[in-house]
């Protein structure tokens, strides 16, 4: 039977392809901490900003421009500024470690991370097998214990939680096979240990060998049975306007009842409360009346019926109206006005207020001349500038790998007279009572709305900011008072 075949078809010739021009980085990466911002291309200068460890900002321009300083050159960032290349910064995002720290990076939002306390716990550089975590952790007592925290550090765990913490994930990519956030074949299996009392922050919990894993932010790994997890706060103050303003009186640490008045002087219960952490506003221009018993009580704006609802003054903590503009703040500006007595803020625009909340001033009560407000915790008074701005900064009192005590990448932290700072606190919720270091506690939500607040602007994929021309002028005053 005769074959049909087809007839050939010429293949044409291929033409030549033209070399592909190498792709221009477009971002810079932080391979060491700090990786610093500057204002223009040269060394030494005041930095305007930062970039967090194992995370990377978009470039204007990745061409490196020669600079006093710098060897490596300068590349510019958006939305403005210079990093010098070198030592603590890459254009080249390709390694292991800066792609496993991208998966451990700050979420938006007030928490940027989970938070935990430390029981005592190791942090591996990979998942250990069982035999090994047994060793390593044979004199920390069984998984779940814990012992008391020292005199200085109680109170961190009024939000810590003895439960445990559930599988949220899948096992991070490079932790897979023996592998960490660095390398491969990791050397050494553990960093270092967690103290007691100090703090964790990670981004998910999974399961790995009939154990919970914690994925730490800083690239490590750490038993989730030896933490006890932070319930979350959601305390927040009250922006002012819209018919709520000054004076407005906060009750602190308990629900404290409401009052009815009966004849001039008699107060009598009302059965009912103001919750914890609540406010009434005040009836403007009403005097406190002393009532037969001796206390005095605030006329509030609530009502029972067509009857006022008053609050006895010695339940309350009063933030009134500052008419008074501290030194060097105009009509236009934002500022910020603490009392350290009454734990209360109030942010202004001049001397409108428009923002109002309780907050945790230092533990050590009103600072004094002549006593050192570190050793005494106490809040400096005074006027004093916001000086910079880190969305999550870690805190300790040591540096280093040895460091004896750490709270893990605090949110929202705002120096205004260094190693003071506002900032947010998501291991205790006691705010209008002094509980801190010095510092100003914030709860999450008051925390990062008053970073977004106030100046300076931390652009958006930065770390940090510090005042300058370029990130929006002069820090924002805080006004510390008795």
């Amino acid at each position: 039977m005769p074959v049909s075949i087809a007839p050939t078809v010429p293949i044409a010739p291929t033409a030549p392809t033209a070399p592909t021009a190498p792709t221009a980085p477009s971002r810079v990466y932080s391979i060491g901490a700090p990786t610093w911002i500057y204002p223009e291309p040269r060394l030494p200068s005041h930095p305007i900003g930062s970039v967090r460890l194992g995370q990377s900002v978009a470039l204007r321009d990745a061409e490196p421009r020669p600079g006093p300083g710098c060897s490596a050159g300068f590349v510019a960032t958006e939305p403005f500024g210079f990093v010098c290349l070198g030592a603590t910064a890459t254009l080249d995002g390709s390694s292991r470690y800066l792609r496993s720290m991208s998966a451990l990076q700050p979420r938006p939002g007030p928490l940027p991370f989970e938070y935990a306390l430390s029981n005592g716990a190791p942090m591996y550089r990979r998942l250990p097998t069982q035999p090994e975590w047994e060793h390593e952790e044979r004199f920390l007592g069984a998984p779940g214990s814990f012992g008391q925290l020292s005199w200085g550090n109680r109170g961190h765990e009024r939000l810590a939680e003895v439960r445990p913490i559930a599988s949220s994930a899948a096992i991070p990519a490079f932790f897979a096979a023996g592998g960490s956030a660095g390398r491969a074949q990791p050397g050494e299996l553990v960093r270092r240990t967690i103290p007691l009392g100090s703090m964790l922050a990670y981004t998910a919990s999974f399961d790995h060998a009939g154990r919970t894993w914690l994925a730490s932010a800083d690239g490590t790994v750490v038993p989730a049975d030896r933490t006890r997890p932070f319930r979350v706060s959601h305390f927040r103050g009250i922006e002012l306007g819209a018919g709520i303003t000054l004076p407005l009186a906060w009750f602190r640490g308990q629900p404290r009842p409401q009052f009815l008045r009966e004849g001039e002087t008699t107060f009598v219960a009302s059965g009912r409360f103001w919750p914890a952490k609540s406010y009434a506003p005040l009836e403007v221009g009403t005097d406190t009346v002393v009532g037969a018993d001796g206390r005095r009580y605030l006329a509030t704006l609530a009502r029972q019926g067509d009857r006022i609802v008053w609050a006895a003054e010695s339940d309350t903590t009063v933030a009134e109206t500052r008419s008074k503009l501290p030194w060097g703040v105009s009509e236009q500006d934002r500022w910020i006005e603490v009392s350290v007595t009454r734990g209360t803020l109030v942010a202004y625009v001049g001397t409108k207020p428009v923002f109002a909340t309780l907050v945790s001033p230092g533990a050590g009560g009103v600072s004094m001349p002549g006593r050192d407000p570190v050793r005494a915790s106490t809040t400096p008074r005074g006027i004093h500038r916001i000086t910079y701005k880190y969305r999550v900064q870690t805190m300790s009192p040591d540096e280093g790998e040895e460091r004896t005590f750490w709270i893990a990448d605090v949110p929202h932290t705002q120096y205004f007279s260094a190693p003071f700072a506002l900032h947010t606190a998501y291991w205790h919720e006691e705010f209008g009572d002094l509980m801190s270091a010095g510092c100003i506690n914030l709860s999450p939500r008051d925390g990062a709305f008053l970073f977004e607040w106030t100046l300076p602007r931390v652009p958006a994929e930065w770390e940090g900011a510090a005042p300058h021309i370029l990130t929006g002028g002069a820090g924002t005053v805080v006004a510390v008072y008795r």
